[in-house]
């Protein structure tokens, strides 16, 4: 049986450079969350609500809030790397997701920037 309903795909990937590919390394940059959603911001604060309330009701919420976080947009770095896969219903969805994505990856070189001025200098700045 097939179905008629259409689906839009977007795939996305960073290539890094090797001196960017060591930066990440060696900072441990690979979890570092380059973008979060709306909802999956949600659903982590739901969770963690829930499971504050220790009794068996508030675990069951929680597994659900959980599940709910996976399906919402989170990039890291990691998974940039790797490649991002989203599926999105409509041509809206499709759209926000690439908005999404742009933003992630200049986030994400924002942070390699960053890193590429580590030197072990120590700076103090008077308040």
């Amino acid at each position: 049986m097939m179905s008629t309903k259409v689906i839009f795909a977007l795939d996305a990937r960073i290539d890094l450079a090797p001196e960017e590919k060591q930066l990440m390394q060696l900072y441990k940059l690979g979890s570092l969350t380059v973008y979060s959603s709306e909802n999956a911001k949600k659903h982590a604060g739901a969770v963690a609500g829930n499971l504050a309330t220790g009794n068996l009701w508030g675990t069951a919420k929680a597994a659900v809030s959980a599940g709910m976080m996976a399906l919402s947009l989170r990039c890291t770095l990691d998974s940039l790397t790797r490649g991002q896969h989203i599926e999105c219903n409509d041509m809206s969805e499709l759209l926000a997701a690439e908005s999404a994505i742009v933003e992630a990856c200049n986030t994400a070189k924002a942070y390699l920037q960053a890193a590429q001025t580590f030197n072990g200098q120590e700076e103090v700045y008077e308040i």
